[in-house]
């Protein structure tokens, strides 16, 4: 088969509609994603160029402290938020975001953060634009880095605070293809949504400006950092008062000036190009104010909604037990094998009807501002449960915090393990057959795309990414593993769900108990 034509100038419509089917229907056909060398070098954890420099803006210590002292799902205390002074507030919701949690030692995929990543590669970067004033967050040295000027020109000032996320496709090993985009976009989404709920436990209100000048400010600013194929960046703005905190020379050596992978960021990828052009589709997205966003549930707290039988009675109710924030993001895992082994393996357990009751609720706040609503509202949300508080074993539909129950099939998981990316080998394990639950997404795209334009792919992925880390907060908040996965076969999984034809999964999440544990490296500040 030939390998596709690559997407040239601005994509119209169908080229949208033909980048849409590689990354699902069509990416088993036409052989541009490949087995994945985890030795094969990649960008991820590499700071942009010109935020390599010496000096920016240390975060402060104690995030754990005030989280853990945060109970889970409400926000931090008014008391102890108004005793932080607001840069020390918003550098404390950076941390709670995006910061470093745990290093498994024998997990072959080390240093996990607030977020789910694949391969934990972390392709989303956060930059903080105040004033004139733009830095990098980089994790590892705990520190807002100033990006350094780039001689050419200036991005030009930022109003109030604003955090601008953008997905780099060269952080992702170059194997995945072309499903590189689907990967980094839906992780905008859940970086998005990690942002929005951080600012939810610190008291800052938080905006999300999405129209095509914001997309186009927004770009300037992260070109500016140096060379690099990025995604159509987001601007979330914070209502943080007073100016940038002024730099200062930070602890410890900066990173080198040339990494061995710098050439990599430069390197003319066409999958990349591709994906980036796909993305920059949001620069037409019309005018508007910035929508307000929540990351939190809204209406009763998590975990005290009730799912709702057919015939009106509740399989939920009651707040989940003693758990707080730091606890929380402790625990969010996508799962593990030992021994650096691949993929993840699960045991057997019952799970209560409360902890299907709170992903519900997690899973039912809707992304900020009309039109990411509008869109997600076409995303169907559907549900494989087995042992799940005395509900029947099979596939059952979300409707808002209620279930509509399907037909019993007490096999549904193990029927759904051959769709997996993941099988089972002898270096590689899937949970799949002892999941709890399977969430799927499935959205007519064809439809989709006609009603809201060529910007409606990449705006999916963000509502994808917005729910996902919600089902991942809500998994962990009860000790679940829950793991986002892209890599399936749609023509599998389809009917398996009972899908319509033109009906295509775009997103499974898998939930379930870990079947290993082991002690942890703790990496929290």
């Amino acid at each position: 088969m030939n390998a596709p034509t690559p997407v040239v100038g601005p994509p119209t419509l169908d080229d949208v509609r033909r980048f849409a089917f590689r990354q699902g229907p069509g990416k088993g056909h036409l052989g541009e994603q490949h087995l994945v060398d985890d030795r094969t070098a990649t960008t991820s954890a590499l700071p942009p160029h010109r935020a390599r420099s010496a000096t920016g803006v240390p975060l402060p210590l104690g995030t754990h402290q005030l989280l853990a002292a945060t109970p889970y799902p409400g926000p931090c205390g008014a008391g102890a938020v108004a005793a932080l002074e607001p840069q020390e507030r918003l550098g404390h919701l950076l941390t709670t975001a995006f910061g470093l949690q745990r290093r498994e030692p024998s997990h072959r995929y080390a240093d996990h953060r607030s977020v789910a990543s694949g391969r934990a590669k972390y392709p989303v970067h956060a930059f903080l634009a105040q004033g004139a004033a733009v830095r990098h967050h980089d994790p590892y040295r705990h520190a807002l880095v100033d990006v350094a000027p780039s001689g050419g020109a200036a991005a030009g000032p930022v109003d109030g605070t604003s955090v601008l996320l953008a997905g780099r496709y060269s952080d992702l090993p170059a194997a995945y293809g072309r499903l590189r985009y689907a990967v980094t976009e839906v992780e905008l989404g859940v970086a998005l949504r990690s942002l929005c709920v951080a600012a939810d436990l610190f008291g800052v209100p938080a905006a999300l400006a999405l129209d095509g000048a914001a997309t186009a400010r927004a770009e300037a600013v992260v070109r500016s950092t140096g060379p690099g194929t990025w995604s159509a960046p987001l601007t979330v703005r914070l209502d943080v008062p007073g100016p940038a905190a002024p730099g200062r020379v930070l602890p410890g050596p900066p990173p080198a000036a040339r990494d061995a992978r710098d050439p990599l960021l430069g390197a003319d990828d066409p999958s990349a190009r591709d994906a980036a052009a796909v993305s920059a589709r949001r620069h037409g997205l019309p005018p508007g104010p910035p929508a307000p966003a929540r990351g939190l549930p809204g209406g009763s707290p998590a975990g005290s909604s009730a799912a709702v039988l057919p015939s009106g009675g509740p399989v939920g109710g009651g707040a989940v037990g003693a758990v707080d924030w730091a606890q929380v993001l402790w625990n969010r895992t996508a799962g593990r094998m030992p021994d650096r082994l691949y993929g993840f393996a699960l045991r057997p357990a019952e799970v209560s009807a409360d902890c299907l009751a709170d992903l519900l609720a997690w899973a039912d706040r809707p992304p900020p501002g009309r039109l990411l609503a509008e869109i997600a509202e076409r995303v169907r949300l559907s549900v494989a449960l087995q042992r799940v508080g005395g509900l029947p074993a099979g596939v059952h539909q979300v409707e808002g915090r209620g279930l509509v129950l399907g037909p019993a099939r007490p096999g549904i998981m193990a029927a759904l393990q051959p769709g997996f990316a993941q099988q089972p080998a002898p270096n590689t394990d899937s949970g799949m057959r002892h999941a709890a639950m399977a969430f799927v997404h499935s959205v007519d795209v064809d439809a989709l795309l006609d009603d809201f334009g060529p910007a409606a792919f990449g705006l999916l992925q963000l509502c994808l990414g917005w729910s996902v880390h919600g089902l991942c907060l809500a998994a962990a908040a009860h000790g679940l593993v829950a793991r986002p996965a892209r890599s399936f076969v749609e023509y599998r999984v389809q009917p398996l769900f009972g899908l319509r034809r033109e009906e295509t999964p775009v997103f499974m999440t898998v939930c379930g108990t870990s079947r290993f544990t082991e002690p942890m490296l703790d990496l929290r500040t």
